[in-house]
Parts: C-alpha cells; sequence; structure tokens
C-alpha cells in the first residue's frame, strides 16, 4: 500500500514581478539614458547615480514610453497581484533616478524608504545578470540553526532573479535586495529606478484608518 504524496503550501508568499518591455529602445531613449550625468560619493556609495532624481518629470518627453509601461505594470500588479480596485487608489510613480554600476562597483544591501511599490528597470545588462532578494522574516523567526545538506525554497536566505535589457523588476519597497560586484573589465549596467506612494482613496472610515491621498 502505498504512502500518500505530502502537499506543501507556500504560505503568504512575497510577490515579485519580472516582465520585459519587448521593444528595442529608441534612439531618443538611447540617447537620453546613455547622457544624464552622474555622481559617486566615495564615503557613501558603492555605485554610481545620476545627479537628478526625478528622471521620468525632467525627461518626460524622452522617457514616456518607458514610465508608461511602468505605470501600466504598477496597476496592474495592483489589480491583480493585491486585488485593489483600482478605481478607487491607485500608485504615482516618486522619485526616478538611473544607477550605473562600473567594473567593480556593486550596489549594497537596502530597502526603499517612503514608498509602497518600488521598481528597477533595465536598459543595460552585463553577461549573466541579476538582482538577489533577502529574506525578511527567515532570520527573525527561525530561532534553531541546522546543518544544512542542501539549498531548498524554504530555507534560502536569498533569492536570485536573473534580468535582462528591457526587463522590469517591481517588488515592495520594504524588500531588502542588491547587486553583486560588476566584474567584467570594460562593461556597466544601467539601470533606472523608482518609487511609488498611493493615491486615491485608502482605508475605512468608521475604522478610523481612511486617507484621501
Amino acid at each position: 500500500m502505498g504512502s500518500s504524496v505530502a502537499e506543501v503550501a507556500t504560505l503568504f508568499s512575497t510577490p515579485v514581478v519580472k516582465i520585459n518591455i519587448d521593444r528595442e529602445f529608441t534612439e531618443d531613449e538611447v540617447d537620453c539614458l546613455q547622457n544624464i550625468p552622474i555622481h559617486k560619493n566615495p564615503n557613501t556609495m558603492m555605485n554610481h547615480r545620476s545627479v537628478d532624481s526625478f528622471l521620468f518629470d525632467n525627461f518626460a518627453k524622452e522617457l514616456k514610453d518607458i514610465k508608461n509601461f511602468c505605470e501600466g505594470r504598477l496597476t496592474q500588479y495592483l489589480e491583480e497581484i493585491e486585488g485593489i480596485d483600482i478605481n478607487i487608489a491607485n500608485l504615482r510613480i516618486t522619485q526616478s533616478w538611473l544607477n550605473k554600476n562600473k567594473p567593480q562597483e556593486s550596489h549594497h544591501p537596502h530597502t526603499h524608504k517612503n514608498s509602497y511599490l518600488s521598481g528597477v528597470f533595465y536598459f543595460k545588462c552585463l553577461p549573466n545578470d541579476e538582482i538577489h532578494f533577502e529574506s525578511q522574516t527567515l532570520g527573525l523567526l527561525k530561532s534553531m540553526v541546522f546543518s544544512r545538506k542542501k539549498i531548498t525554497l524554504w530555507n534560502s536566505n536569498v533569492a536570485t532573479i536573473n534580468v535582462k535589457e528591457g526587463d522590469l523588476i517591481l517588488f515592495p519597497s520594504y524588500l531588502r535586495h542588491f547587486v553583486n560586484p560588476n566584474k567584467t573589465k570594460d562593461k556597466e549596467r544601467i539601470s533606472l529606478s523608482f518609487n511609488t506612494f498611493p493615491i486615491g482613496e485608502m482605508g475605512d472610515y468608521d475604522g478610523a484608518t481612511y486617507l484621501k491621498l
């Protein structure tokens, strides 16, 4: 008599979306993103970043289609993943900036404060490029430490997502993430990051949680 097959329920997972724009970049987009002024503070930064942190606003014409793509995917995330009524509330993009990782540069583990969902749009990638996300709860909730024989979906502290040019990654802004050092000799990674904040009506009037933003 055979034994029953065990069912594993993945409870309370964190949704991270990857979707590609599925087109070539236009000449205006290439010129814009390659020539945006960048800087690096050696005391506080591990990579280069654009001086301007409102690119979608200040380069509205050149980046219009990319911004529309990102906004559409944000709405889809809210509606299809979180089940939110987008006729009542939605998200607006707040700050948007460029990251350039030159050879040997990396991006330290961090979260995005004062934001609901964050996004990273990849304009130029390295060979076998990836972004890493850290577990928010595994180390906090587990008090026992075993010697591990293998890495599984349920014992890993870090999840890796492979990316290519044109990919958009959307994730909750509280999710800690990082990028490993650029190990190439002459290539750079260029990505456009952005934060969001709710607009519309939220919460419950009778429950004293109502907000109109």
